[in-house]
């Protein structure tokens, strides 16, 4: 048993392994702070649909920590072969994607807390049009973590393992 673990355990699998928690993870957190947002959203609107054009952009913010997961999956299967020409990676590199995935999984985790911060953006800038502009900074703040981890993912897998040629 042990042995054929060993043999289904390699670079590529590392890889890919990789890719899907960055792009399963983030995507769920995504969900629920486009949830949060959504909902607070949705009173804004029922309330006023002047509050519509607002709680729209706000919803829509814990949305990039996906596209950060998406872009870097993308980039760990096309480094793995996996997209096209196949190649051969070693075990230490499909771990080094593995990990390059993790942290934008673990960092992508910021879009509940972002989508936590637009519902409450959306609740005060109905109330006060001037809101808006600073809900939009705050939330932005709770998405930095995501900003850093997807950076130090791109220099690992471009630059440190190449995988763009």
């Amino acid at each position: 048993m042990l042995e054929s673990l060993n043999q289904m355990i390699n670079g590529q699998t590392l890889a890919m392994l990789g890719a899907a928690i960055a792009l399963g993870s983030a995507g769920f957190a995504t969900a629920m702070g486009v949830y949060a947002a959504g909902v607070s959203g949705a009173g804004a609107v029922a309330e006023n649909k002047e509050n519509f054009k607002n709680a729209l952009v706000l919803q829509a913010l814990p949305q990039t920590q996906t596209i950060y997961a998406f872009i870097t999956a993308l980039l760990i299967a096309m480094g793995a072969g996996l997209l096209g020409a196949t190649k051969e990676i070693t075990i230490a590199q499909g771990g080094v994607m593995f990990g390059a995935g993790l942290v934008v999984a673990i960092t992508g985790l910021s879009a509940i807390f972002q989508g936590k911060v637009a519902a409450a953006g959306v609740a005060a800038s109905a109330k006060n049009k001037d809101a808006f502009v600073p809900s939009i900074v705050f939330a932005g703040q709770a998405e930095t973590p995501a900003i850093f981890g997807f950076v130090i993912a791109l220099i690992v897998l471009v630059v440190g393992l190449g995988v763009l040629g």
